[in-house]
């Protein structure tokens, strides 16, 4: 999985993933599925931190003006196909007090249709899509450089009805 995130100054404020962007559709055996049913909606799980000593006071300093997270999912097609932002959502940033280390989770829902599957014969659709989720704080405080943003790149799943 790659990521990264911005500002990023060691040991002062960094952030990162803490685990691959997960895709489920409550299959019928295990726990998730790359082969998504275009009909039936299914989720993107994320979760990130933000860590070092600047967390409490950058955290505190944006969630003031800026109380939510904006986390997007973007699913781009591998060959040809949609590129599309599937779902956005708000994420609290919480009220403080901030720690050292502080932790964030999200699932996201994606309504059934939002992907198209391979059609034989049309050159237009590949049905298969790499997912991006992006977090992101916006600061009010002035000048670029205090806004908080970080991705995460994966998994790339096929869209496919089972019929």
């Amino acid at each position: 999985m790659a990521n990264r995130f911005d500002p990023n100054f060691p040991t002062h404020l960094e952030g990162d993933f803490l685990g691959v962007v997960a895709v489920t559709e409550q299959p019928a055996i295990g726990d998730s599925n790359l082969v998504v049913d275009p009909s039936k909606p299914f989720e993107i799980s994320v979760s990130w931190h933000i860590f070092g000593d600047l967390t409490p006071l950058w955290l505190t300093a944006l969630s003031t003006a800026s109380p939510n997270w904006v986390v997007t999912a973007y699913a781009e097609s591998i060959g040809p196909g949609d590129e599309k932002i599937l779902v956005a959502d708000s994420v609290p940033v919480g009220a403080g007090p901030f720690s050292l280390d502080q932790a964030y989770s999200h699932t996201m829902s994606v309504p059934a249709f939002s992907l198209h599957e391979e059609n034989p014969g049309d050159p237009t659709q590949s049905g298969v899509y790499k997912l991006v989720v992006t977090v992101f704080l916006d600061s009010q405080l002035g000048p670029i450089g205090y806004d908080i943003m970080g991705y995460a790149e994966g998994p790339v799943i096929k869209v496919e009805d089972p019929i």
